[in-house]
């Protein structure tokens, strides 16, 4: 090689290193690496009226919108949405900075899923986010995972594809885009639970302090015995840490037959009501032979105070005073329920002048308007592990003769 070849090779590895470094610089544009894939992105957020999640076969996982009463998916009756996870892929969009150029060739987008979802083994997530006018709407594919906190990404009318940095926290499940926590009452806080399943095929199970570890049913026939100890714990503790598979609007499970209705009392004086309706399984279309599917159970609920607010009787003179032995007497539950719940914080908190450490527990009034409240427009399909409870008879409970 002459040395005038050699100058011009050499000068030509340098002009390649500079448009290498040069296409990997952020003009602040975000068009190279470096940069935001989304600029501006973050400022637009709050004028976000909608984000509709798209999947495979075009189908809409959810389209989480805005309204008076918080975010909510459309597609569920404007069931409150989990936001956790709306805010996530918020964060995860607007944060997404670019790394590395990948394919602009259609041919190729399955590679990273970043092709058009309308394909039916498309991978990627199309997101569409609505600015109500004020800005116009756009569209992103996040594909698959380019490793840890790495992702594959492309925006709707741009060919190229990037890889960039961000952990999207995506779900093809309609339900994870959904509030799906119902309700939580532990079973130590239950006194009593009474499952009727109609045409006088009741059981009742109960346990006489809030100490005791099992719950006992009643009227165990006559020469049976309980499977062991613990059998009726858990139709108990069947409301403990309840999250919904699916929801629906109440309304619309009303129209199904009821399958079976149960009360929960706890010790502290409130009661939850289920009503629990049965929706019969969908044959296939063009199927033979019915479907073996089970059918699927929503619950209803509802709730309501057992004792009246503890105010005790109005001030007179007569009870002010002490009252004669017939009005000692004649002390209600709520009462009684009071003056213990007064000693014991007047034993655990000395004088009672010091500022209390604690809110004071919620009322059973209160608790059971914040339940209704939450759940009363609502039916949810329980995982069966917790909804297989409400069926379950004595003979379910006891050896076998």
């Amino acid at each position: 090689m002459n040395r005038r070849v050699f100058i011009f090779m050499a000068g030509l590895g340098v002009v390649l290193a500079a448009v290498l470094v040069l296409s990997r610089v952020d003009f602040g544009g975000g068009r190279n690496a470096g940069g935001l894939h989304a600029p501006g992105l973050a400022g637009r957020i709050g004028n976000l009226e909608s984000l509709k999640v798209v999947h495979a076969g075009n189908e809409a996982l959810a389209t989480v919108v805005r309204g008076e009463r918080g975010w909510a998916v459309a597609e569920k009756g404007g069931h409150p949405a989990n936001f956790e996870r709306l805010r996530s892929v918020l964060d995860a969009l607007s944060q997404a900075r670019r790394v590395e150029r990948k394919t602009a060739l259609p041919e190729f987008y399955s590679r990273l899923g970043v092709d058009d979802p309308s394909g039916a083994d498309a991978t990627g997530y199309l997101l569409e986010l609505d600015y109500g006018g004020r800005h116009p709407p756009e569209g992103f594919i996040v594909g698959q995972r380019a490793g840890a906190g790495m992702a594959y990404i492309r925006t709707v009318g741009e060919a190229q594809s990037w890889m960039v940095s961000a952990d999207f926290d995506l779900s093809d499940l309609a339900r994870d885009w959904l509030d799906r926590e119902v309700i939580d009452l532990p079973s130590g806080d239950i006194r009593r639970v009474v499952l009727d399943r109609g045409g006088g095929d009741t059981l009742e199970i109960a346990k006489e302090d809030a100490g005791d570890i099992n719950f006992t049913p009643a009227d165990i026939p006559e020469g049976r015995e309980l499977s062991y100890g613990s059998v009726a714990n858990s139709i108990a503790g069947a409301l403990a840490n309840v999250e919904a598979n699916d929801v629906r609007p109440a309304a619309e499970a009303r129209a199904l037959p009821a399958a079976a209705k149960a009360r929960y009392e706890t010790f502290d004086g409130l009661e939850v009501r289920l009503d629990i309706r049965e929706e019969a399984p969908v044959a296939e279309t063009g199927a033979a032979e019915p479907t073996a599917d089970a059918p699927r159970y929503w619950a209803l609920f509802s709730a309501v105070p057992l004792m009246p607010e503890a105010a005790g009787p109005p001030e007179t003179p007569a009870n002010k005073e002490g009252g004669d032995a017939d009005q000692a007497g004649e002390t209600t539950e709520a009462g009684d329920a009071t003056d213990a719940a007064a000693a014991a914080a007047a034993e655990a908190g000395g004088s009672g002048n010091e500022t209390a450490s604690e809110p004071p527990a919620p009322s059973p009034q209160e608790r059971a308007a914040d339940i209704n409240a939450k759940l009363g427009e609502w039916a949810y399909e329980l995982p069966a592990y917790k909804s297989d409870q409400w069926f379950k008879t004595m003979d379910d409970l006891l050896k076998e003769e």
